[in-house]
């Protein structure tokens, strides 16, 4: 079974089909949680983060895969779909490496 269908994850986390990970909610109420539930979700949390560096570098190799098939493009369009694409690559590695920064402003939230 996936941990995230299990209390307290399924209701701290929501997984975030465009950055392609889990992501602590927006919306969660840290009061509702017991200490331990709240330690558990902080190093869940902090263990997503570590991993975002792998998920970058996922997209690097998929902006380099397209950039690689811009050099065969058959036309304007086809250039046009493969740079669109790339930069959807490209923005989607932005906010992961904003989000990785981001995390320990979330925790200090937290008031452990």
């Amino acid at each position: 079974m996936n941990e995230f269908n299990q209390s307290p994850f399924s209701e701290a986390f929501t997984f975030d089909t465009r950055l392609g990970i889990y992501v602590l909610r927006s919306d969660l109420h840290w009061g509702q949680f017991s200490e331990a539930d709240k330690k558990r979700i902080a190093s869940k949390w902090v263990l997503i983060c570590s991993a975002l560096t792998d998920r970058v570098t996922d997209l690097e190799v998929m902006m380099m895969d397209a950039l690689e098939r811009m050099y065969t493009a058959k036309d304007e369009e086809e250039m046009h779909l493969l740079n669109n694409e790339m930069m959807d690559y490209a923005s989607i590695a932005c906010d992961l490496n904003i989000l990785a920064r981001k995390v320990y402003d979330d925790l200090a939230k937290a008031h452990f």
